[in-house]
């Protein structure tokens, strides 16, 4: 089969190394040519371009499977889902797509006071990057291509951790009453379950990807630090938090949820490889 992936950042890099490994043709799009080259570098084959539009007539035609990961568009303070912009002129030129993914995020859930969510849940995401992902998710599902999304918590990995910052010094994080919950998943479980959907495509499926373990962010940074050896996290009172925390960090604090992963082991993992953030930041320490 042959792989495309677009916007191919940190998860899509993830994604063609691992195709490649497997022996399947890849090409990539993204914005920078610098970027291009490196994938080019691992046996990728990359065009650097502003839309998927850009790519040759071939390249789109031969896709059997096309992986989105292009991120959202920001014009001043709002998020808007570029994929409405060229996904309908693009569905005729994926003549031979048996499988497309989009990477969305569980942003789209807003926020449940804490309680549990899977994706029966109703979507009410108050935040602009929550809407403007669930309007990309609409708009590949009712594409009329063979699309699936699927709904990502908090990527950590190789290269995209916390560990510098803890171990910096200053790290600051918010202690809120009641708790406010959040999710995590390292980045090869979301390439494994990728793969496994290309193997076993479902049409229409939404499916969260997030290991089994939601803790609250002001515990997870205090046990990271203790396993590391890094300086403990400040943490702020909310009030403190609103004073002098950022908008865009805040925004990362609002939400509260736990997100079932509950049909990510029934269709594509049964085992993930780093069910909580414990085995992936070893992982992340023995190498």
């Amino acid at each position: 089969m042959r792989l495309l992936i677009l916007g191919c950042g940190y998860v899509g890099e993830r994604l063609a190394r691992a195709a490649v490994a497997r022996g399947m043709r890849v090409a990539a799009m993204t914005r920078s040519r610098q970027r291009a080259e490196a994938l080019r570098a691992l046996g990728v084959e990359a065009y650097a371009a502003a839309s998927p539009l850009e790519l040759p007539a071939g390249v789109l035609a031969r896709a059997g499977a096309v992986l989105d990961s292009i991120p959202l568009a920001r014009e001043g303070g709002s998020c808007l889902p570029p994929q409405r912009a060229w996904l309908p002129a693009l569905r005729e030129r994926l003549a031979g797509a048996r499988w497309c993914g989009y990477l969305s995020s569980t942003a789209v859930y807003g926020d449940a006071g804490g309680d549990w969510v899977d994706e029966a849940s109703p979507c009410r995401p108050a935040s602009a990057r929550g809407r403007a992902r669930l309007a990309a998710e609409q708009a590949w599902l009712e594409s009329g291509l063979p699309a699936e999304a699927f709904r990502l918590a908090g990527i950590y990995g190789p290269g995209r951790n916390l560990l510098a910052r803890l171990r910096a010094g200053g790290y600051r994080a918010v202690r809120w009453e009641p708790p406010r919950w959040s999710n995590r998943i390292h980045v090869d479980d979301i390439v494994a379950a990728l793969l496994a959907a290309m193997d076993a495509p479902r049409p229409g499926r939404v499916a969260n990807l997030a290991d089994d373990a939601p803790l609250p962010h002001a515990d997870y940074v205090r046990e990271l630090a203790r396993m590391v050896g890094a300086p403990m996290p400040e943490l702020l009172t909310p009030e403190a938090a609103e004073r002098e925390l950022s908008p865009a960090a805040l925004e990362f604090f609002r939400d509260s949820k736990r997100v079932s992963n509950a049909r990510l082991h029934a269709e594509l993992l049964p085992t993930l490889r780093y069910p909580d953030f414990r085995a992936g930041i070893a992982s992340l320490l023995d190498e």
